[in-house]
């Protein structure tokens, strides 16, 4: 059978990445820029040249974007970390560029879908994608299909966690909120922590329990059998998925009498391995 091949977008507050992969996930060309925030043509730029060095037709294209989406309108309601490009990400528009079948869709979504059929979640049934990076953001999939309405549905990182402060998960547990307390990009303090730094260690700590607090409401709401970790953030490892096991492990019915075997879902880490 011929090969069918589509085009993908991820469209992200730090970096824009694009690849050409037939339909069981082969990538077979791609590119990583860094998101250029006041150039929101450099998406159909970036997109087409991907296509061009592929060398195939594509059947169809999809765009993840960083916030919520109307996927009855095909367009993000709000950009947060990019609020320079709301008005220019559109189904229609990109298709009026590029000729194809263009859907556009919120990120956290396609990576659930992504991690449940290619990745981390395979053969589970009730699976709950969560992200940071830039920002926060999750997928649900229930019953072996994503679920959404009309409009994209697990906004978890726009969810308050600090009622006094109105703090929400995204605020407080994304790479962003990271920098911001150290004063430096999110991975050097990872480093830093990694490599024993006290300081970087309690920073850390404080940014991946607020994460893993959105963790823990989440999973309260649909509970999964898996919960996956992913986005820039997860490359950390065990310094980001320690706070989110300790958060589950109070899950479901807590701390079971011996014998009860507890409901609390297992947790697991992924990263992309096309482009960091």
């Amino acid at each position: 059978m011929t090969a069918k091949y589509v085009l993908v977008c991820d469209l992200g507050g730090t970096r824009l990445r694009a690849a050409v992969a037939t339909l069981d996930g082969s990538i077979q060309s791609k590119e990583v820029i860094s998101t250029p925030t006041g150039e929101p043509a450099a998406l159909v730029g970036t997109m087409r040249r991907v296509l061009a060095k592929s060398g195939v037709d594509v059947v169809g294209a999809v765009v993840g974007v960083p916030g919520p989406v109307d996927y009855a309108q095909g367009r993000p309601l709000k950009l947060p970390n990019l609020p320079e490009w709301e008005g220019h990400v559109s189904s229609s528009l990109i298709q009026s560029e590029l000729g194809i079948p263009v859907q556009v869709a919120n990120d956290a979504d396609l990576a659930a879908l992504g991690e449940h059929r290619y990745g981390a979640g395979r053969g589970s049934r009730d699976m709950l994608y969560v992200t940071s990076s830039t920002g926060v953001g999750a997928g649900v999939i229930l019953g072996g299909r994503l679920l959404h309405g009309r409009l994209s549905l697990a906004e978890v990182g726009h969810t308050i966690i600090d009622r006094d402060g109105h703090g929400t998960v995204e605020g407080l547990g994304s790479g962003t909120a990271l920098s911001r307390l150290a004063g430096e990009d999110a991975a050097a303090v990872a480093a830093r922590a990694n490599a024993g730094d006290k300081d970087a260690q309690a920073l850390f700590e404080k940014v991946a329990g607020d994460f893993a607090v959105g963790v823990f409401n989440m999973v309260h709401c649909f509970s999964p059998e898996l919960v996956v970790i992913g986005g820039g953030m997860s490359r950390s490892g065990e310094l980001l998925l320690g706070p989110v096991r300790r958060a589950l492990s109070q899950c479901g019915d807590g701390s079971p009498r011996p014998g009860q075997r507890s409901s609390a879902p297992r947790a697991t880490t992924t990263w992309a391995s096309w482009g960091a």
